[in-house]
């Protein structure tokens, strides 16, 4: 390799290129501290092209990578795409052998020492679009997932990559028995036992493939399925509540913490578990509803409240909690979340009247290893809710936060989290404290895709126990104009480098924290003002921790 020379650090600037991967490596180490484990990437010639180190930390992990780059030299940061998957020489070198997918480096090294062709991609389920999997087509392919929502996530978009290649993988997904929740393929050799031998592990592992459901035959080309729309059978929009809540489709109100988002859920939920009129004055027809609340206990919050606003309590039903086998193999309970999606679609099977679904607030119920900034993350997550709300029909209501800074002049981009949120719902509400009258809060229309934009609403909450009393007069204000109204002297929402700068930030801080100084070094040598980053800070609600009184400032995304 040749000799890079380093340069010398600026204040307040890393330096770079370094000239060996191991004085890239001290350099991290000198931010995290020593470092727990690394892994090597490599090309189909066996050359390093990048290293991925992990910190265990009482944090939880944090991983970096260091990359070779194309000059010489050595720098922090992501492999150039595509990036080549874990273990790529040993898939080369063992043409006709079976290759064993697993959702992390470690997973994959347990595989190989017992003669498994184990590999990876880099970040796990998060680097599924982003790796090269073509020296994987036409070759058996076995995954194996870890025991938990994002092991099964990524089991399933790589089979898909993975049968899209030409010619396709054959593949296979092998659920591994007994595994304890977020187990890998390195909890089912503990349980096999140590006196079990490399090659009875082969011949147990060999049994169960054969055991899993066959590929399907590879199609012998691409194929479209059309359909003539002069044979479909037109039907109309089913509502909830009619121009404003579709039936079978996911609505997303937002509203910033105290606005009232879970007064007004009480009252549409009273609504139809009761058939009371819209206060539109459109009819309402009665249902059951599931309700999918964090924040509230049942008890003293969510029963008095709905009471309060004249539920019948017999046709609400909360969902919080799910039954599983723990790692003893004995029950217990732990928190739902949306990738439970077997025990929401259960949940739906038992309110076979089931009119309206609420998901209060969505934040909660990500799960472990959902990203909410990530497009393909959340796509994932509310994709499959969607589906079984256009299956079974009932309406799913779901509630988010705004941004605490808002720097856009689009209301529904100022929900918390990726624009998908925006993207999957058809139907979109903001709920505001009215600027002139904060006791008085405005339901103002957002985006919808299934009718003509309505007209906004307005109420107040009053007595003891409080309830909503809505206004007869409509609202003609729109979110977007809502906003405007505001913050009149705003500009540069839609600044390319404060959206620029937000994409960084949600990047670096992707897979931990960091410290706020270091952010800054990084944010001069990514070529951002501290004042552009701070913005994005705001845009982005990323929270500032301090774990320790005389530590450092750390900076975490709001979700983390």
């Amino acid at each position: 390799m040749s000799q890079v020379q380093v340069v010398t650090a600026r204040a307040g600037q890393r330096p770079g290129p370094f000239a060996t991967s191991g004085e890239a490596l001290r350099r991290l180490e000198r931010i995290h501290g020593p470092g727990a484990r690394h892994w090597v990437y490599e090309d189909a010639v066996r050359d390093v092209i990048a290293m991925v180190v992990r910190w265990d930390t009482d944090r939880g992990p944090v991983r970096r990578t260091i990359r070779r780059c194309p000059g010489g030299g050595w720098a922090l940061g992501g492999m150039p795409r595509p990036w080549p998957l874990y273990g790529l020489p040993e898939v080369l070198e063992n043409a006709g052998g079976t290759i064993y997918v697993t959702g992390s480096e470690e997973a994959a090294d347990a595989a190989l020492r017992q003669g498994l062709l184990g590999i990876t991609s880099a970040e796990g389920s998060a680097g599924v679009g982003k790796t090269d999997w073509q020296p994987l087509a036409g070759r058996d392919v076995v995954i194996l997932p870890d025991n938990d929502p994002t092991g099964r996530w990524y089991a399933q978009m790589a089979a898909t990559v993975l049968s899209a290649l030409r010619p396709p993988a054959r593949v296979r997904t092998v659920r591994l028995p007994d595994l304890p929740p977020h187990g890998d393929i390195r909890a089912w050799l503990v349980a096999l036992g140590p006196d079990a031998t490399a090659a009875a592990v082969r011949e147990r592992m060999e049994s169960l493939v054969a055991a899993a459901p066959a590929p399907p035959p590879a199609p012998a080309g691409d194929s479209p399925i059309l359909r003539c729309l002069a044979q479909v059978a037109p039907s109309p929009v089913r509502w909830l509540w009619p121009g404003r809540v579709p039936l079978g489709r996911l609505t997303l109100l937002v509203g910033r913490p105290g606005a009232g988002k879970s007064f007004l859920t009480a009252d549409l939920a009273a609504r139809v578990s009761t058939g009371r009129p819209w206060p539109d004055g459109t009819a309402c027809a009665a249902g059951a509803v599931l309700l999918i609340c964090a924040e509230d206990d049942p008890a003293d919050t969510l029963r008095p409240r709905l009471a309060a606003h004249g539920a019948a309590l017999q046709r609400v039903h909360v969902l919080s909690r799910v039954r599983r086998s723990g790692a003893d193999g004995r029950p217990c309970e732990t928190a739902f979340t949306l990738a439970d999606i077997g025990s929401l679609e259960e949940s739906l099977r038992a309110c076979p009247d089931c009119r309206l679904v609420i998901v209060d607030p969505i934040g909660s119920f990500l799960g472990r290893g959902t990203d909410a900034y990530r497009e393909n993350h959340v796509r994932a997550l509310l994709e499959p809710v969607a589906r079984l709300a256009e299956a079974y029909g009932p309406a799913v209501l779901v509630t988010a936060h705004q941004r605490k800074s808002a720097a856009s002049r689009h209301a529904d981009d100022l929900a918390l989290g990726s624009r998908a949120f925006t993207g999957v719902a058809r139907a979109v509400w903001h709920l505001i404290r009215d600027p002139q009258d904060p006791q008085r809060r405005l339901l103002l229309p957002g985006k919808n895709n299934l009718a003509a934009q309505g007209s906004g609403l307005a109420f107040r909450i009053h007595g003891v126990p409080p309830a909503l009393r809505w206004e007869t007069a409509a609202v003609d204000l729109t979110a977007n104009e809502a906003l405007v109204a505001e913050r009149p002297g705003h500009s540069g929402g839609d600044s390319p480098a404060r959206r620029a700068a937000m994409d960084w930030l949600r990047q670096l801080l992707a897979t931990g924290v960091e410290a706020v100084a270091e952010v800054r070094r990084e944010a001069v040598n990514a070529g951002f003002s501290w004042r552009t980053v701070q913005r994005a800070k705001d845009e982005l609600a990323l929270r500032s921790v301090r774990p320790e009184p005389s530590g450092p400032w750390l900076w975490k995304l709001p979700n983390a």
